[in-house]
This record gives C-alpha cells, structure tokens and sequence, in this order.
C-alpha cells in the first residue's frame, strides 16, 4: 500500500516530478547556492522503522523489571517518521538525519533514537543508489550525534562511505567562500554531502574531529557548516518565535542553516501519554503540522528559508517546499 501511495505523490500538485525536482527546476536555481535553495529535510531520518520490537540502547534508562514497559512506551515516541530513507528521497527529501551508534556487541553501526533503526551502511547503499540514478539530484547526509565510535570506528565507516559514493562527494567550501552553485555542483559531478559531528556524545564516543578530517578531506562539520538551532520544546508559539531569532541572525558564506521545526517531548509527555492525548510522536508532531504551510511561506518571504525538516514528513509539505523555489 506504501508503495502505491509514494508513487501516487511522486508529482506535486503543479506536475512536478517531486523524485527529480532539482532537476526539474535547475535554471530557476543553477545560479543560487546551495544555501540560497529551499530544501526538504526530514528529523531523525532513520527512525521509521522502530516499534516495540526494536533492540534498546544504553540511551534509556535500564529500569529492569520494567523495562517491558518502557520498551512498550519508547518506542513510539522515538519514531519521527513513516517513510523509508529510500522513500524519503524518491518523495523529494533531499537533506537526510543521521545518528550513528555503534553496538560494540556485533560490532555494527546502526541509526538510532533510544533504539536501534536500520544498519547503517544499508541505508547509505540505498542512498547511494538513489544517487546514481539521479544525476542532478544532490543530497546532503549529515551524521549529527554519533555513539559508542573511537576514530578506528569512524575512519572504517568513512572508507566505506568512500567506496560507496567515490567522486561524488563533495567537499566543503574553503574558509569563508562561499557555499557552491547548484550548476557548479551538478558539473562537477560531486553531488553528495557528508557532514560529521565535532562533538561526539560525551562519555561514549572518543574521536576527534580534526583527525578524521586530515584523512578524509571531504567531510564537513555538522556545527561549522551545518548550522541547526534547536528549541527543544513543545510549545508551538515558542517553536515559531525562537525559529524566527535563529533565522534573522547574520549566516556564515560557507554554511548551510537548518530550520528544527520539531516539537520536543520531555518524559512527563512520554508518561502522560500512556493515558491521555498525545499517545505518540506522531499525535505531538500533527499538533504543529496545521501551521507549518504558513510558516514556511513566511519565513521565505522574509528571513529565506534553507533546509526545513520535519517529523512525519508528508508529501504536501514536501511538494510545498519545493515550490517555494519558484516564489
């Protein structure tokens, strides 16, 4: 059924092939940097496929007897999405949300939000894929929380990063120039954008940054060249107005902006759940849903908008943003 709904919202409501969009409008946007385009984007990417089922992380509190139950009720608010990252890109998501954990009992890296997702090179072959048969698509993968990884851990899942996308990656600008052109980047065929934390989650991971970048020179910085402000909230007044400090603040030529437009549980909300409305992420995220539509066209209209992600991300949203390109 998920297949036959994606590849009914493949078109956006004015035609558009929402799978190639940048292609399909790459004379409206060949000049403009990649900061200067309005980009679909989805939080935590990798999570659409967490349930009850999925393997715990040290991320939650080992509350022995009960943790049947904090299983039961974590889970459903650790998915932010419904769609694979497959289905994500074929449905015009074009900047991808990645949490790196590695389960040191199988030696595996996996994406994770409280539970283990997806193995982690699987999905990126998926992306890889996609890559390959989208020649003026370019996607942006950036790994903002890595757990449990020495730079031994990082350095062997960037050679394989390497093989997979060779010279499509791109590296990052020079100091203080300024971010490529969609039409440089399409010529130059490095299409794919790999940004890595330089703050690894205290206490878990141990590598450095600068090192990893000595070998790799293609990896960006999730802090310096992504930036993305985060409200950590759940009010939708506060959500909209600290979106609107964050965006109004002057932005670094070389960086790219992300707009969290995300609500945010504490663990009262994932308590309070168990017996009154929101049940779930998703219930949380459809109380913002109803506004982002505006937002977005203001925000454009007056502070520009870069990359925009969401939790549940839907193809009207999608289809939404991408036209904002040609406002």
């Amino acid at each position: 059924f998920q297949h036959y709904y994606i590849t009914n919202n493949l078109r956006s409501s004015n035609g558009m092939d929402l799978e190639n969009w940048m292609g399909c409008i790459k004379e409206e946007i060949k000049d403009k940097k990649l900061s200067e385009i309005v980009i679909p984007g989805s939080h935590d990417s990798g999570s659409y496929c967490i349930n009850r089922k999925s393997k715990r992380t040290y991320l939650l509190p080992n509350l022995f007897c009960l943790n049947p139950v904090v299983d039961r009720v974590g889970s459903v608010w650790s998915r932010t999405q419904d769609y694979s990252i497959a289905d994500q890109l074929r449905l015009g998501v074009r900047y991808i949300d990645l949490r790196v954990f590695l389960d040191s009992n199988t030696n595996t890296k996996y994406l994770v939000h409280g539970f283990e997702a997806g193995e982690l090179l699987v999905e990126l072959e998926s992306v890889a894929e996609f890559v390959e048969n989208h020649p003026e698509e370019i996607v942006i993968l950036d790994m903002n929380h890595i757990y449990k990884c020495a730079d031994c851990n990082i350095c062997s899942m960037l050679v394989k990063v390497e093989e997979m996308f060779g010279d499509k990656l791109c590296p990052p600008p020079p100091q203080d120039a300024s971010v490529q052109t969609y039409g440089e980047m399409i010529q130059s065929g490095k299409r794919v954008i790999i940004a890595l934390t330089e703050e690894p989650e205290m206490f878990t991971s141990t590598y450095k940054h600068s090192e990893v970048k000595c070998q790799f020179d293609w990896v960006w910085s999730s802090e310096s060249h992504v930036v993305s402000p985060w409200a950590d909230t759940t009010d939708v007044s506060y959500l909209k107005d600290f979106l609107e400090i964050t965006m109004s603040r002057e932005r670094a030529p070389d960086s790219l902006h992300v707009a969290q437009t995300i609500l945010t549980p504490k663990t009262g909300d994932t308590l309070h759940g168990i017996y009154k409305s929101p049940r779930n992420l998703k219930q949380m995220a459809d109380l913002l849903t109803p506004h982002l539509p505006a937002w977005f066209e203001d925000f454009q209209k007056r502070l520009k908008l870069n990359i925009a992600i969401v939790d549940f991300l839907t193809p009207s949203l999608i289809n939404l943003l991408v036209n904002l390109n040609l406002s």
